[in-house]
């Protein structure tokens, strides 16, 4: 006779089958490329063998601090919302899993030294300058006035 074999409740997965089904679910190539750094780095130190599902979310909020803790704070909100991508991915999907615990907040960025340019010193020295490459709204050339036009002798 047969035995019963109880299947578990929702989807498990290992926490490196997760990472890897998740970045091959993002279409850009640079998404995936910046995602690979937080999500690889952060199932590598909670143990990539292990059920998702088995991951409390303080292992979660500890694997960033001590990846991440002292990076900078750009460093953090990226590495931080790559994970928080990554677990939301898993959840949207049926995937049983962690979150990632509140206390570890998104970081204000600091204030830049750079002011912020005018709208005017962007985009030249005049609403009507043109710029080498001929577009007004380019302001990455140098500006300087549209060239004289040829006379025809005809």
């Amino acid at each position: 006779m047969p035995t019963a074999v109880q299947l578990p409740v929702g989807k498990a997965l290992t926490v490196r089958a997760a990472a890897d089904a998740f970045l091959d679910s993002l279409r850009n190539p640079n998404t995936a490329r910046s995602y690979s750094t937080g999500v690889g780095k952060t199932a590598e130190q909670i143990g990539e063998a292990r059920p998702l599902g088995s991951v409390a979310d303080d292992e979660i909020g500890e694997a960033l601090e001590l990846l991440w803790g002292t990076a900078a704070v750009n460093t953090w909100n990226a590495r931080r919302a790559a994970v928080l991508s990554w677990l939301g991915w898993c959840a949207e999907y049926g995937y049983d899993g962690p979150a990632v615990p509140a206390w570890t907040k998104r970081l204000a960025v600091p204030d830049s030294e750079i002011p912020a340019r005018s709208k005017m010193a962007w985009t030249g020295s005049s609403p009507g300058a043109r710029s080498i490459c001929g577009r007004r709204r380019c302001g990455g050339c140098s500006t300087r006035p549209p060239p004289a036009r040829r006379r025809s002798s005809a």
